[in-house]
Formats: C-alpha cells, structure tokens, sequence
C-alpha cells in the first residue's frame, strides 16, 4: 500500500475551532479558487490571445497579437488583487461556520437518540 501524499489526504476541520481560523490546506484552497475564478473571467480574452498567437509565427505573434495580449493581461490583473481574495477567504469561512452548524445539529441528534 503506497504512502499518501499530503494533497491527497484530506484533513477535516476541528469543529472546535473558531470558524475563522485558516490552516495553511485551507489557506491554498483559497488562493487556488482565487486563481480558477480569476482566469475564469478572462477566458474569452486569453482564448482570443491563444487563437491569434496560433495563427502567426511566435515572432509574428508578438508583433501582431500585442493588443489583445495586453487586455488579457490586464483582465488578469484587475482580478488579482487582495480584495478578491479576502472575497474567497469570506467565503470559506461561510461555508465552515455552516459545516459547523451542521456537525452541533448532528451531535445534538445523536445526544437525543441516545436519552
């Protein structure tokens, strides 16, 4: 039985802590949604990029296909700031404040099955 790697194990939150304490899994989780929505949002401009650099040359396409590189990178980067982030982090926290609501109710359950 081969070992696990630590992205493959998935580690729960202790529900005993604050829902806004972060652990550094949960920390990359974030900055990987983060990432996804923010290239997300600029799809349409980097698939025009990549099917402009696709027709040219490589040197040709840097000449020819500069514009629309830049909106593109542009879009990147207006998505790509701190605020977006903390969005993903407000996030998080939500979705672990209700995991948390959720493992008290099934405690409270079980307490009463077994009065």
């Amino acid at each position: 039985m081969a070992k696990k790697t630590f992205e493959e194990v998935e580690l729960p939150t202790n529900p005993n802590l604050p829902p806004w304490v972060i652990t550094p899994k949960e920390e990359k989780l974030i900055f990987e949604r983060w990432r996804k929505k923010t290239f997300e949002r600029c799809d349409a401009l980097i698939k025009a990029y990549i099917n402009c650099s696709n027709s040219y040359t490589p040197f040709e396409a840097m000449k020819n296909c500069k514009d629309i590189n830049k909106e593109s990178q542009e879009c990147v980067a207006k998505y790509q700031k701190i605020e977006y982030l903390d969005q993903e982090r407000d996030i998080l926290i939500e979705e672990k404040k209700e995991k948390r609501r959720n493992y008290l109710e099934y405690l409270k359950q079980l307490e009463a099955k077994q009065k």
